[in-house]
């Protein structure tokens, strides 16, 4: 039997078309009562009951307000509506969660609140109205627990009391040559206290004026906080001109540093961590000690002699290396002016004693110690040991992130002021 392929193909379009029209009717029919329920707006131009305030919880800047949904089945969401600084903002949350957040407190006080249902057709029902007593927003409160003090170059921050966690901006003021005020520095943070080090050599030697004030998303400042500062003097040391001390460090091929009177050298087993990492510049690259029995030590020469004000330690990159594994967690900086094997020999002086911790005070990394590391972390020499000369540094680590025996740096920058 013959078959005409074209007659069938035209035969079979029209039967395919029918049944693919039928099955989608009957869906449509099958979904009926879904779509009318969820999708389709029934109409009415009823407004529907007010929600009920079931608990306020008043914060630093910011008010949350618990809500009882009212009997009414159609109600979608609860809206807030505030007047702050003469202009209406509105805030909503869904019939699923109907709590309100309203943040961007000015000041302390009372503020009204009128709290309304939305159905869904837009009908608004008339509204409650709630007080709400938010406290001092963190910009006020950082704003009057900030200190400032003179460092080599600059100036030291901390502040205290941001205690919602708010992201501020810490704005460093200063004159410039024609009297105006001018932003000298910007630092960003989220931390319910901290510091931060702001250097620059163009700040000069002599007396001025610094100031600061604390910002927060909504455009709120804080006064402004005025200091006459006069910063230290100190410059970067030359890192082309340090070199490693191996007199007394292991080779690492078969032993462990161990005692103090023994280094651990780089890892021999890993060419690409080698010392010159240490003050390449390059902070996408790392220096890898050997290993040793905690307190492990290595040493290197500033290649000059120096009174030491402070450093710059780079963790290694990576989230993964952030406050974790070979990191390192405890240790101490010694300095002397003659290479002496053993670190209890009288010539090495202590330069400090430091412990790293998470900016954010957390128990664990966050997105923002993550930024911190990988921007570096300032540590300054204790303030009587600034006046040591110094012509060797040796580090003594404790303690790494992960209770081991290495140390990682991603990059090292020493300050001080060259002794002739």
């Amino acid at each position: 039997m013959n078959i005409n392929l074209e007659e069938s193909k035209n035969i079979t379009r029209p039967i395919l078309f029918g049944l693919l029209c039928f099955l989608i009717i009957g869906t449509l029919f099958s979904c009926e009562g879904e779509i009318n329920a969820l999708d389709l707006k029934s109409g009415d131009g009823t407004s529907p009951s007010d929600p009920v305030v079931d608990k306020v919880i008043n914060m630093s800047g910011s008010a949350t307000i618990e809500c009882l949904l009212p009997p009414d089945e159609d109600v979608l969401y609860l809206m807030a509506e505030i007047t702050l600084n003469g202009e209406l903002r509105k805030v909503k949350s869904s019939f699923y969660n109907p709590v309100l957040k309203i943040e961007g407190f000015p000041e302390a006080g009372d503020y009204e609140v009128i709290i309304k249902s939305v159905d869904r057709n837009e009908n608004v029902s008339k509204g409650i109205t709630t007080i709400v007593s938010p406290t001092t927003p963190s910009y006020i409160s950082t704003g009057d627990n900030i200190s400032m003090e003179a460092t080599f170059s600059g100036v030291y921050v901390r502040w205290q009391e941001n205690v919602s966690k708010d992201n501020l901006i810490l704005q460093l003021l200063g004159y410039d040559e024609d009297n105006e005020v001018v932003v000298l520095d910007d630092h960003y943070t989220n931390f319910e206290e901290g510091s931060f080090l702001s250097t620059d050599p163009s700040y000069g030697y002599e007396e001025r004026a610094f100031g600061l004030k604390v910002s927060n998303r909504w455009g709120y400042s804080s006064d402004t906080t005025w200091v006459n500062i006069k910063p230290k003097f100190d410059e970067q040391l030359d890192n082309t001109i340090m070199s490693p001390v191996l007199d007394w460090a292991k080779p690492n091929t078969d032993d462990i540093a161990e005692g103090p009177c023994e280094d651990v050298g780089p890892n021999f087993r890993n060419p690409q961590t080698q010392f010159s990492h240490l003050f390449d510049g390059e902070i996408n690259t790392y220096y890898e000690t050997g290993e040793g029995v905690p307190p492990f030590t290595f040493t290197f020469d500033l290649g000059v002699t120096a009174n030491l004000s402070r450093f710059r330690y780079y963790q290694r990159r990576g989230p993964e290396f952030s406050f974790l594994h070979n990191t390192i967690k405890r240790w101490r900086v010694y300095g002397s002016e003659t290479k002496e094997p053993c670190i209890d020999d009288p010539a090495w002086k202590l330069l400090g004693t430091y412990e790293m911790t998470r900016p954010s005070g957390e128990d664990y990394t966050t997105s923002e110690d993550i930024e911190a590391s990988q921007a570096g972390l300032d540590y300054f020499i204790d303030i009587e040991a600034t006046s040591t000369p110094v012509r060797y540094i040796r580090f003594a680590i404790d303690e790494n992130w992960s209770n081991g025996t290495m140390a990682h740096f991603g990059e090292l920058m020493l300050w001080g002021v060259k002794v002739e």
